[in-house]
């Protein structure tokens, strides 16, 4: 007796995969399943079946069993979709939605999602990862489409059944994508104003930089004193006549005199921390945080916030 048919394309090794991944799920109720596959041509169907006869298909024994095998199928292909199937859709995705991306790129980006749909959590609230959320999801559509079909066609079912997973899938390739795409510019952006910095002479041997509690920055040169450079202090003049902000006008001054080393003071006052990992990678090993020296008990009257 036919129990449930399920056509897939994909090779052997794979179609035996998802037998056991259905099967692991079936606690040997009494009944033994058998399974075979056919093959017909690029299409592997997997024929469940038994041998019982459990006389009228609508029996009560018949129902419960079936409703029993029905759920583990469901679950099997759940998994199958998004443990095995789920990296073929986003390849096949990039490839025809985002062509101009690089091969190397690609490559980066499946290894990016990859990490998104195993780590990423759906519900912070109870801790449910979003890979466990997206098969339920597809584990109730197939539930349902069982109630009224005993053949199956995998790529079909998620082509057609499987909309909101597959905008799911677009919503997060498109978000990863986008983080790429901005991380590679500013790599970039890092890698022309390293250029920028090493080809020009320093101006200055060391700077200090200490921060004060509103997240200003005031210049000091190696012996402790404010920097009274008109050079400098002509620069600073005109980015702020600019209208840039603090971080933007820290930037572009410490680019502009390319000191040999910088000194940072009361580091926990600024108010965008990223703008210091943007300067140690700007100027790698010449940037120093400081803790307690001759410059911070100068100003000690300064505190972290």
């Amino acid at each position: 007796m036919n129990l449930l048919s399920i056509t897939l394309c994909e090779n052997d090794d794979n179609t035996k995969k998802l037998v056991d991944m259905v099967m692991k799920n079936y606690g040997n109720e009494g009944i033994r399943i058998n399974e075979r596959i056919v093959n017909d041509n690029e299409f592997n169907t997997i024929e469940f079946y038994i041998d019982e006869n459990l006389s009228d298909e609508k029996t009560k024994l018949y129902k419960e069993f079936y409703n029993v095998f029905k759920h583990c199928a469901a679950i099997g292909i759940s998994n199958y979709i998004v443990d095995f199937l789920e990296i073929q859709i986003v390849e096949r995705i990039l490839h025809t939605n985002y062509s101009f991306l690089k091969s190397n790129e690609k490559k980066a980006i499946i290894e990016e999602l990859n990490k998104c749909f195993d780590n990423e959590v759906y519900d912070k609230d109870i801790n449910v990862p979003y890979k466990v959320n997206r098969k339920a999801k597809i584990l109730y559509r197939l539930i349902d489409f069982f109630e009224e079909n005993k053949t199956i066609n995998v790529e079909g079912f998620i082509n057609f059944r499987l909309r909101n997973y597959l905008e799911d899938l677009y919503e997060i390739i498109d978000r990863v994508i986008e983080e790429y795409v901005m991380e590679k510019e500013y790599r970039e952006f890092i890698k022309l104003l390293k250029y920028f910095v090493n080809i020009q002479e320093s101006k200055i041997e060391l700077i200090n930089i200490v921060v004060d509690k509103r997240g200003e920055y005031h210049f000091f040169d190696e012996y402790h004193k404010l920097i009274n450079n008109e050079y400098i202090r002509g620069l600073i003049a005109d980015l702020v006549d600019n209208n840039l902000n603090n971080d933007d006008m820290l930037v572009s001054t410490l680019i502009t005199i390319a000191p040999k080393k910088i000194v940072f003071h009361f580091v926990g006052n600024v108010k965008n921390t990223e703008i210091i990992e943007t300067i140690k990678n700007i100027f790698d090993e010449k940037v120093y945080i400081c803790n307690t020296c001759k410059i911070c008990n100068m100003h000690r009257g300064i505190r972290e916030e």
